[in-house]
């Protein structure tokens, strides 16, 4: 497929996506309000854990090892291990006070279908699939979107119940049809054994997944901060969270070039011309997110409040606007990285990233309530992404500097003529 139109693919779905994820959070919070959209943002965060939990054996690791060992072997693998980890991760964030101890039986169930459909959704990645990788989370989407509607307006069931009721439904649907989905991997004549798939899976999935995992919390950390701090609560949570998402809809171009990236990359053994595609993409990430990160930043508080029903939103987004482009600048390299197998950078990266966010909320919490979450989440996200430039020029064994994007390269001939290999 031409890299043009697998790039253009790629941003429509995450257009679309953002479409459907502002319909959902703007029906959550015009009907359920702060607070519920808070205990929404708080069982979300359970089913992140979860996922990320899954991720060490049924995760993004299986799109590096395509070329070990068949996909198709690492299904039974990864669905035993998405039982464990839904049921295991779970138990432990409700122990350790991180996740609300009611709803334990809805998120490790709904993790665990979360978990099954980004599982599936990997491997078509792997296949270098990534209309049908992008199309599974439309789906998703869409049901949520379509579920809520439905039972919201037309049967009268504004609760959260009601929000976990639809995912549920949405989830099993979209499971289902990514079993549809992946039935074309290729059969193996000499599979090899199901230790040997294990111990492949751990050995790169744990690498893989502790980035993964601790970008999460990285990301995700300050919705539990805030909602068990005094003087918070689940309202300055609910607050925060639709703040936060209007930073990930700022990521929208960055994030929809980032599994073209991941793929590409995986599929390129010439290091200069690897590094230069992913240079482009870079520059091409950043300039996708300026306008957007100028839009939402210079809409009035008052326009937010009309629009989801309470206010106070501008100004976290303002102190989120450092992590807006840091974060845009590391999602490229982070996959970059995964793509060559050098996972422990994202991984080394990610945790300097939750160390700084945890000591900076711990100080500035109670002090700024909201927006001294949001300051840690920018400082934590700027620290990251040092840490991946640092990585990314010492696996390339290149000077950071060489490594930046070059504006004057990003010509059409980049978009057009090129080949997915």
């Amino acid at each position: 497929m031409n890299l043009r139109r697998t790039i253009l693919q790629s941003i429509q779905s995450r257009a679309l996506l953002l479409l459907l994820s502002t319909a959902i959070i703007l029906i959550n919070t015009r009907t359920l309000g702060p607070e519920g959209q808070g205990q929404i943002a708080w069982v979300q965060l359970g089913l992140l854990l979860v996922t990320g939990a899954s991720g060490f054996i049924a995760g993004g690791a299986v799109v590096y090892l395509k070329t070990k060992i068949p996909l198709r072997t690492t299904l039974l693998p990864g669905h035993l291990w998405l039982l464990i980890s839904s049921v295991g991760a779970t138990t432990i964030g409700v122990q350790l006070g991180f996740l609300p101890a009611q709803r334990i039986l809805e998120i490790a169930g709904l993790g665990w279908l979360q978990g099954v459909v980004i599982f599936h959704g990997q491997l078509l990645l792997a296949s270098q699939n990534v209309l049908a990788f992008n199309r599974l989370q439309v789906i998703q989407n869409s049901c949520v979107a379509l579920g809520l509607v439905l039972a919201y307006f037309f049967w009268g069931w504004q609760h959260v119940d009601a929000f976990l009721f639809v995912l549920a439904l949405s989830l099993i649907f979209t499971a289902v049809y990514s079993l549809f989905s992946i039935r074309k991997l290729p059969e193996s004549k000499n599979p090899p054994p199901f230790k040997e798939a294990i111990r492949l899976l751990w050995k790169h999935g744990s690498a893989a997944q502790s980035g993964g995992l601790l970008q999460m919390l990285t990301n995700r950390t300050n919705f539990s901060l805030l909602a068990s701090s005094a003087g918070n609560g689940a309202a300055a949570t609910g607050i925060y969270s639709v703040a936060f998402y209007a930073l990930e809809a700022i990521w929208f171009v960055a994030r929809g070039l980032a599994p073209v990236v991941h793929a590409r990359t995986a599929n390129n053994p010439d290091q200069k011309r690897r590094i230069q595609e992913t240079r482009r993409f870079i520059g091409l990430a950043l300039l996708g997110t300026l306008p957007l990160a100028i839009l939402a930043s210079c809409v009035p508080d008052p326009w937010y409040a009309h629009i989801v029903g309470f206010g106070g939103i501008q100004p976290v987004i303002i102190r989120l606007l450092p992590a807006a482009f840091a974060g845009a600048f590391a999602s490229i390299i982070a996959h970059h990285l995964s793509g060559i197998g050098q996972h422990k950078w994202n991984a080394y990266s990610s945790a300097l990233g939750l160390f700084v966010l945890i000591v900076c909320a711990w100080i500035w919490i109670p002090i700024h309530g909201i927006n001294g979450a949001a300051f840690a989440a920018s400082f934590a996200a700027v620290m990251q992404t040092i840490g991946l430039v640092i990585g990314w020029s010492y696996c390339e064994k290149s000077h950071w500097s060489k490594l930046l994007p070059k504006w004057r390269e990003m010509g059409s001939e980049f978009l057009s003529s090129e080949k997915v290999k």
